[in-house]
């Protein structure tokens, strides 16, 4: 996916935002699949890469549809680089508060504020994280877990190999996962079956060209 990625970007010339904010309606709408309709908060937990960006973008979207937001960035949000930057700078301007998790210690100061989520987005890490996760985010894992509340993760729950579908330390349970393009081998063996939950394969305007063996 890395490839196809890299070849709809660099070779099509298929924007990077373009395919981010169709990554965050997939999220939104997996969402809206879990929530009634008078929804308690959606708590969106993001990265600072590229998949918090896709969380950013699901952001914008449920706000646009009068979801109550808590939104999350796991490190300082001046962090944020890019596309991920671009859709912080929206959500500010549309009135969203970005609150800033940058410590295992603010980590643990959170459980309350997920466990009053209607549902959470795991958007803290994909497919590109390698080794065992690190603070702040694994202790926002375990916050996440400990909730209590249905998770929809992003391409992959958040430490999750996606290659090998091994926990890397502590891994989200999501009760949906939303795939972008085409399953993460790491979904659908090992560890992944178990922290997946039911999967969402969704191409993001992706040429099918692209995701044709």
């Amino acid at each position: 996916m890395r490839s196809i990625d890299a070849a709809a970007i660099g070779t099509l010339g298929i924007p990077r935002l373009l395919l981010m904010d169709h990554a965050g309606l997939a999220l939104a709408r997996a969402v809206r699949t879990l929530t009634s309709a008078s929804p308690a908060p959606i708590a969106v937990c993001c990265g600072v890469g590229f998949n918090g960006g896709d969380g950013l973008a699901a952001a914008r979207h449920l706000h646009e549809w009068g979801y109550p937001l808590r939104i999350l960035v796991a490190g300082r949000a001046d962090r944020l680089r890019e596309e991920p930057a671009v859709y912080a700078r929206i959500l500010r301007g549309l009135g969203c508060a970005l609150r800033e998790c940058a410590t295992a210690e603010e980590a643990a100061e959170l459980g309350s504020w997920l466990a009053d989520a209607g549902v959470i987005i795991d958007a803290l890490l994909g497919i590109g994280a390698a080794g065992t996760v690190r603070e702040p985010v694994a202790s926002l894992i375990r916050r996440i877990n400990g909730a209590g509340k249905p998770v929809v993760s992003a391409d992959i729950p958040s430490g999750l190999d996606g290659d090998t579908g091994r926990i890397q330390g502590v891994a989200v349970r999501a009760a949906v996962t939303v795939t972008f393009g085409l399953p993460k081998r790491g979904c659908l063996i090992a560890n992944g079956p178990a922290h997946v939950g039911e999967l969402v394969i969704d191409p993001i305007t992706i040429p099918s060209s692209l995701l044709v063996p």
